[in-house]
């Protein structure tokens, strides 16, 4: 707002507005006389305090108002230049890394294939029950064709499937024969009650 030069005291006011009341007063406690149209009634008031606070007032508004974000302008400018030695360097190792990641993600891939394969292996050969080292070799020689593969893993996992199967119905029969033994037990026990 204003500095500390500009404040305006209080008391002045106060005063300002008690000598007003006090006018007021006189003026209704006198009985009233008939005023003249000619005569008008003249209230000197001091307004120069008002005044004062009112162009402080406004100032200080205008200050309020103003944008308080000053705006810079900067400009930023990069140049690159084709010819110098960092570019083509960074550009050269950039290449560089990019074809590492290719080469490592391909050796990867190749890697995850060889555990898949085995692990088909491993399974196919649980399937079969037994294997011996010609069995490895035809197996081995199986693996090489993306069509014998594929016909392999449809046999593994039929052959798993089948086994599921077997071991849910060993669950059921298995409890059934607890609940039939459960029941016997219970039969001969209101047997032996009677």
């Amino acid at each position: 707002m204003s500095t500390g030069t500009n404040k305006m005291d209080s008391s002045e006011v106060y005063s300002m507005f008690e000598s007003i009341k006090e006018l007021i007063i006189k003026k209704e406690k006198q009985p009233e006389k008939l005023v003249e149209a000619t005569e008008p009634l003249k209230i000197e008031i001091d307004t120069s305090v008002i005044n004062a606070a009112t162009e402080r007032f406004v100032k200080a508004a205008e200050e309020a108002n103003k944008s308080s974000v000053v705006e810079h302008q900067h400009r930023h400018r990069i140049d690159i230049d084709i010819q110098s030695n960092w570019f083509f360097f960074s550009w050269i190792a950039l290449f560089f890394i990019i074809g590492a990641l290719f080469w490592t993600v391909a050796d990867l891939r190749e890697t995850n294939n060889q555990y898949f394969d085995n692990d088909l292996k491993y399974r196919y050969v649980k399937m079969i029950g037994q294997t011996n080292e010609d069995g490895f070799t035809r197996l081995e020689h199986q693996f090489q064709y993306s069509d014998s593969i594929k016909i392999i893993r449809k046999q593994v996992e039929k052959y798993e499937e089948l086994v599921k199967e077997q071991a849910e119905r060993m669950e059921r029969v298995r409890q059934k024969n607890e609940e039939t033994k459960k029941l016997q037990i219970e039969v001969k026990s209101l047997k032996n009650k009677k």
